[in-house]
């Protein structure tokens, strides 16, 4: 049982920014289908499975208050099949957040630092990453919390910045194609709700573990709302054929905005507030993946496993990828959903099926006590 604690409200903070942060700044609803003009639609779509997901995460891990899916996945599996699993899980700690610090280093090299070596910027957050981790999660929680309304103020800057060049039009027609596009556009954006498996770790950390899904499904609730409001303006400004062919959409819109002769350049508000969210990101996942090495090799304190880690960490993110299209290519529906769902959704379905299996059992004898039936 960790001794660590954090609020509910910090815990809906770090998901918020968690959730935010790739999903806005890379608008996977616009790029990663042809939904074109309807791809808000598609925001709705995945806001709507990533709830589900929480559902599946959050309620096995609400079962459990004062246990990490590393440690109940052994005790429902046994331990050769749980740890099987729980590797599974680690896995997608490491590759989530490899990824989503190189596509930050990616945006950083592209559009400001074109002379910076990339294992350069992958390092430096990685490595301040680290340090949070190191200092606990009390730590990364109060870090969101310091931090979650200069994000905000950045994101809203960005979008009522981008206001002037909305064009309505570019929104029209709705649904000309049918849902067939909507669908598509959904799965990767709805795929990327496998971030929400940071609740099996920390739901024994919170004060109040049996809020956790209401407060999870908060934060996916908020962050699906800038995602359609993020959507809607990128569309708006760019129209759909122009959004979807970018690399960084709601990057590219704040770029081709400028306020004024003397405003201009708020493309650097999308830069800060992704940076920050990446930051809550890293360290968040960082955490987790320690506390779930540390748990399977019944190791006491998890920090000695944070410098291998982040070292790994840095070397998987340059090396998984040659370039960035890359990226692209393991982003697309046809590779990103059914590697999510078999990693993450048909691992939960298992530890669901054999939760409800025991619970099944022991409810029989508990019947059998009370009624002083003997078995035949």
């Amino acid at each position: 049982m960790t001794t660590e604690k954090i609020h509910n409200r910090q815990l809906v903070f770090m998901l918020f920014m968690i959730r935010s942060t790739v999903t806005i700044a890379t608008l996977p609803v616009l790029t990663t289908g042809a939904a074109g003009q309807d791809a808000w639609l598609s925001a709705i779509f995945s806001l709507a499975a990533t709830l589900l997901m929480i559902l599946l995460i959050g309620g096995l891990a609400i079962k459990f208050p004062e246990e990490t899916v590393f440690e109940y996945s052994r005790k429902l599996l046994g331990k050769t099949g749980g740890t099987i699993i729980c590797f599974f899980f680690l896995w997608i700690f490491l590759n989530t957040a490899a990824t989503e610090v190189r596509i930050y280093a990616e945006l950083l090299t592209i559009g400001f630092l074109p002379h910076t070596p990339l294992i350069f910027l992958v390092s430096s957050m990685v490595l301040l990453a680290a340090v949070a981790v190191s200092l606990g999660v009390e730590v990364i929680a109060r870090t969101a919390d310091a931090l979650i309304f200069s994000y905000i103020f950045f994101i809203a800057a960005s979008l009522l910045g981008a206001l002037k060049g909305f064009d309505f039009i570019n929104l029209q027609p709705v649904l000309s194609r049918g849902f067939g596009p909507v669908f598509s556009s959904a799965l990767t954006p709805a795929a990327l709700g496998n971030q929400n498996l940071v609740l099996g770790v920390l739901v024994p950390t919170l004060t109040t573990p049996r809020k956790a899904i209401p407060s999870a499904a908060l934060a996916a609730l908020l962050s699906g709302i800038v995602l359609i409001l993020s959507t809607i303006t990128v569309v708006g400004v760019l129209g759909p054929k122009i959004g979807s062919s970018s690399l960084f959409p709601f990057f590219l819109m704040t770029k081709a905005i400028e306020i004024s002769r003397f405003v201009e350049r708020i493309e650097a508000l999308v830069v800060i507030a992704w940076g920050l969210g990446i930051f809550i990101n890293l360290s968040v996942f960082l955490y987790c993946g320690a506390r779930g090495i540390s748990q399977l090799a019944r190791i006491r304190d998890y920090r000695p496993l944070i410098g291998p880690m982040a070292i790994f960490w840095i070397i998987l993110s340059i090396h998984t990828y040659d370039d960035f299209l890359d990226l692209i290519k393991f982003f697309q529906p046809r590779v990103f959903f059914p590697y999510s769902i078999t990693i993450t959704v048909l691992p939960y379905l298992l530890l669901w099926a054999a939760y409800l299996i025991r619970h099944a059992g022991r409810g029989g004898k508990k019947y059998i006590r009370k009624r002083r039936i003997k078995p035949e």
